[in-house]
């Protein structure tokens, strides 16, 4: 996947339920690539979003490209990371996953038993996340298409943006 000397950081980032997660692991598993979920380790581990990311720059130091999904719902998140990674010599890649409003509901509906649940966890992460600025140059893949199509359109955007530098 990486045709040039610098390592990726695969940033993936999108609504709740728009098939982050999915995307990335598998993603992470199609290149052998370590998988960070920031998310996840604040939820079930409580780690703090500073601690988080000093375990991303550890993991950094190991100049393989590596995937980062969670706690990049802000452009101000997002650039953080960006920053984090650039400069431990890695090319920064932001993926959106984008799915629209009507399926993430209907996916809620199906984790929580429990409506009140779904909705609340949707109105606490959905209102909180930013859509990327044109300046941010995110790789936009649907959360509704197959994992082989998501992978195709991002590698092409990685395979254009390394070729216009």
């Amino acid at each position: 996947m990486n045709g040039n000397s610098k390592p990726y950081a695969i940033l993936v980032f999108g609504a709740p339920m728009s098939g982050k997660s999915s995307f990335a692991q598998q993603f992470s598993k199609r290149f052998s690539a370590p998988f960070l979920n920031i998310s996840e380790l604040h939820a079930e581990s409580r780690i703090s979003r500073k601690t988080a990311m000093k375990l991303a720059a550890e993991i950094a130091k190991s100049k393989q490209t590596m995937i980062v999904e969670g706690g990049l719902d802000t452009e101000k998140q997002r650039n953080e990371m960006k920053r984090l990674f650039l400069s431990a010599g890695y090319l920064p890649v932001l993926i959106w996953v984008q799915t629209d409003l009507a399926a993430i509901k209907h996916r809620m509906r199906q984790k929580y038993s429990n409506l009140a649940d779904a909705k609340a966890a949707l109105e606490s992460s959905y209102n909180k996340l930013e859509a990327p600025a044109d300046s941010e140059n995110a790789i936009v893949i649907s959360g509704k298409h197959t994992f082989q199509t998501q992978c195709k359109n991002v590698l092409s955007g990685i395979s254009e943006r390394s070729g216009a530098k």
